[in-house]
């Protein structure tokens, strides 16, 4: 990596000016190796930090421009948020935080307006940018970044701007009504971008609106819409997918509904697609219930048919593993439906591995005493890593190749048949015709099997 680059703003103002020309005119390019690093055709390098700096902090202070010059550097970045975002907090933290607010302490990010504060003093300009800084948290940032996103507009209001009052009515105005709104006589759909929700009303039920919801949703993802966001919905019939414990929500009772309608499957599968993204979110569903956007139209699809398994097994090795659990729900409910055969294992397999102690099924171990499954588990131990997604094995290093494969093989066996105290018990008691099955799978090796 090139470390040989300009930092430094003072006595480079000049070079700096070069560079935000080159920006503006699309001339500048990304150092491949270092994405915040900045070359230009004369071959100069500068941080972008340091140009966005000098840029925001240029006088007099126009938010319109600010904005137009942040969206030149955004779009550079292929539509990731770049590094000169913290720049852009930084400087919220400069000309806001610290001249209205006092801050409980370094360790949270709890701000209180000061008692002696002037709010008149205000420049409108700055909360502008603020909301601008906001909404792109909403959209290119992490799930998380949706608490500052939300403090922002939360001191916005508070320094007497009814800006986000527009955004609240109008969102961003980045995306075109045709896109954000559609309403008849049967449906009616309005989505915000600035604050992620979409919220759809049916006053028909038949299969005509639903498509109407569910094409108006595939379009609005194709847009620069929030990976994460909420669906409100709300009409006279509530089915509930065959899944014990499946929260009962809007957006449950959406697909549930929708799926009664063999000809929308593909719709729903396209939807599905659109919205599965790691990381991301329903907003309006919290705690042990979050879920990836995507979890009911694939729920749904997946019960379903087997045109759609290798939906399921692309959505279960998408999620989030270490802070999703709703998919434990989802698995006794295939078991059930489709039993453990040559179709079905290899997404059952994916279900397990979709977290990381997935529960112990009765059902499970039920569809494993016969020798048909057992060989495919056999099977499924000595080309195990091929089970493992690309994602789970993208941060292993040499040494986790060797030993993760038995570590993550023990919670398959003890989601089928519970801690491994009980395996003695479990061979010994079964048939002679299933007992060799049972001793190789379940007495404990100090290798893992190739």
């Amino acid at each position: 990596m090139n470390r040989n680059y300009n930092i430094q703003i003072e006595g480079n103002e000049a070079l700096i000016e070069k560079f935000i020309e080159a920006i503006q005119q699309g001339t500048c390019k990304i150092i491949e190796d270092d994405p915040n690093q900045y070359v230009i055709p004369g071959g100069e390098t500068m941080l972008n930090y340091s140009i966005v700096e000098y840029f925001l902090n240029k006088e007099p202070f126009v938010a319109a421009r600010a904005i137009q010059f942040c969206e030149k550097i955004r779009m550079h970045h292929e539509l990731n948020i770049p590094g000169h975002n913290i720049i852009l907090e930084e400087w919220i933290e400069e000309r806001i935080h610290k001249v209205y607010y006092t801050r409980a302490s370094s360790y949270t990010n709890d701000y209180t307006l000061k008692p002696t504060a002037d709010i008149s003093t205000v420049n409108p300009e700055y909360l502008k940018l603020m909301c601008y800084v906001a909404i792109n948290l909403i959209k290119y940032g992490a799930s998380y970044e949706s608490v500052t996103a939300n403090r922002y507009f939360n001191m916005v209001k508070e320094l007497g701007s009814d800006e986000v009052e527009e955004l609240k009515k109008n969102g961003s105005g980045n995306l075109s009504k045709n896109i954000t709104e559609y309403k008849d006589q049967q449906v009616s759909c309005i989505a915000n971008d600035v604050f992620a929700t979409i919220k759809i009303k049916i006053k028909e039920e038949n299969e005509e609106s639903y498509r109407t919801i569910f094409e108006y949703l595939c379009n609005l993802l194709k847009s620069d819409f929030p990976k994460s966001y909420s669906i409100e919905f709300s009409g006279k019939t509530k089915n509930n997918l065959p899944i014990k414990g499946l929260p009962k929500s809007g957006v449950h009772y959406l697909f549930a509904n929708g799926v009664q309608y063999p000809r929308l499957h593909p719709l729903i599968a396209t939807y599905s697609i659109l919205a599965m993204k790691r990381w991301e979110w329903y907003n309006n569903m919290e705690d042990e219930n979050c879920a990836m956007p995507s979890t009911f139209a694939v729920f749904a699809l997946g019960l379903e048919s087997e045109e759609y398994f290798d939906l399921v097994i692309k959505y279960m090795q998408t999620v989030d593993e270490g802070h999703q659990s709703i998919q434990e729900k989802f698995t006794p409910a295939f078991v059930e439906k489709f039993g453990i055969n040559k179709k079905s294992f290899p997404v059952f397999i994916s279900c397990i591995l979709s977290m990381q102690e997935h529960k112990p099924f009765k059902v499970f171990a039920e569809q494993f005493n016969n020798p048909e499954n057992l060989e495919l588990l056999l099977a499924c131990k000595k080309n195990f890593l091929s089970f493992i997604s690309e994602e789970s094995k993208a941060d292993w290093n040499e040494e986790d190749f060797k030993t993760m494969p038995d570590y993550i093989w023990n919670y398959v066996l003890y989601s089928i048949w519970g801690p491994e105290e009980k395996y003695p018990a479990i061979i010994k008691k079964s048939p002679a015709a299933l007992k060799p099955f049972y001793q190789k799978l379940l007495t404990k090796h100090s290798e893992f099997e190739d």
